[in-house]
């Protein structure tokens, strides 16, 4: 009795009240789209957030968002303009050298001359004679301080998220939309969107590090449905995270263009290179949904039954009457043994007669 106390109260109290081990679970992935909405402003020459000195540089989302995708994009905080390069031969700064020696000579681009400490190359030169840095930001030089612009209201800036999925193998075929009218549980409606300093907060990371340096953040959508019978109060969370630990995070792209009237300054190609950090921002959509399940109570029944002793006397009334072999069943299920009484008394008094003459044999031989 004991015994079934302890079976009924691990099903009842861990399986059923502890795990809920009558729901259905299902983990699913979603699809997810994001856009910013917002203006901002940028000062050139700021080396910090908050900078009051510098002259301000209005940014919209057109000017700011350059790279974006259905679950990525890209916003810039520090962007260095290098205008009006060139083809050209000119110093490369990545390559120094003190003689010409140290320059690979790999015509039509390595030329093998060291010029002013720098080996020289047919690349896009500035207007200086040099070509760009692979990423300026690694120095302190007052040169970067100062053509630079440095993103100075992060939170004017809203992230707006729609995402939908669906929970199939729980047998409910309805598509969870961020855009279905959801209510939150004041019964207002719920509204997909929130501010970069939120995002940034959930993942942990203070705003002056994330413009200065830049950071590549996961945000994801958690939609965790409790109970899939109420779609409509399954509302989901915003959960970001850096991924790129303490590396910056480095972009640049390119404007090109022509210029002037006649036909030689046409022939000219100029390009304004453009190289930033900023915030890479990777979207998705992933959830848990619950359900009450038939099948998963089905199954806590049977493993109640399988450990209770009426198990055993379950199968056997079913053997008996139910199968179409259950004469056999019952045939060998019940064997009648002979009555070998008879012959257990006779082997005893052999045996005890043996044991007397040996008695005998032992006293006589003394």
């Amino acid at each position: 009795m004991s015994c079934i106390l302890l079976v009924f109260g691990y099903v009842i109290g861990v399986r059923v009240i502890l795990q809920n081990g009558y729901m259905g679970m299902e983990k699913s992935y979603g699809v997810i789209g994001a856009k910013v909405n917002g203006t901002t402003y940028f000062r050139k020459g700021a080396t910090t957030v908050g900078s009051t000195t510098g002259a301000v540089v209005p940014f919209d989302v057109a000017a700011l968002v350059r790279f974006q995708e259905g679950d990525a994009l890209f916003l810039p905080t520090r962007i260095l303009t290098t205008a009006e390069q060139t083809l050209g031969n000119c110093t490369d700064p990545e390559e120094p050298c003190a003689t010409a020696d140290d320059c690979a000579d790999d015509p039509p681009l390595a030329i093998g001359e060291c010029v002013s400490g720098y080996c020289m190359k047919h690349m896009w030169c500035s207007a200086g004679g040099t070509g760009a840095q692979a990423d300026p930001f690694t120095t302190t030089s007052a040169t970067v301080s100062a053509d630079q612009i440095m993103l100075q209201n992060l939170s004017s800036l809203k992230i707006v998220i729609v995402s939908e999925i669906t929970f199939s193998t729980l047998g409910t075929g309805a598509i969870l939309n961020t855009a279905d009218g959801r209510t939150s549980a004041d019964g207002s409606k719920a509204k997909f969107r929130w501010d970069l300093g939120q995002v940034l907060q959930r993942a942990a990371i203070e705003t002056s590090t994330a413009v200065t340096d830049g950071a590549v953040i996961g945000v994801s959508l958690q939609w965790d449905c409790e109970n899939l019978a109420t779609e409509a109060e399954c509302l989901p969370h915003l959960v970001a995270k850096v991924l790129s630990g303490t590396a910056p995070y480095f972009a640049e792209w390119a404007d090109y263009y022509r210029r002037g009237t006649t036909t030689a300054e046409q022939a000219i190609q100029y390009r304004d290179l453009h190289q930033a950090r900023g915030l890479r921002l990777l979207f998705m959509a992933e959830g848990t949904g619950e359900k009450i399940d038939p099948v998963e109570i089905g199954t806590l029944v049977f493993i109640m039954l399988a450990l209770f002793p009426i198990a055993s006397v379950l199968a056997d009334t079913i053997m008996q009457n139910l199968f179409s072999e259950r004469r056999h069943y019952r045939e060998y299920k019940v064997e009648i043994s002979p009555d070998f009484s008879d012959v257990r008394a006779k082997v005893e008094q052999l045996e005890k007669q043996s044991q007397s003459r040996q008695s005998k044999m032992m006293n006589y031989a003394a």
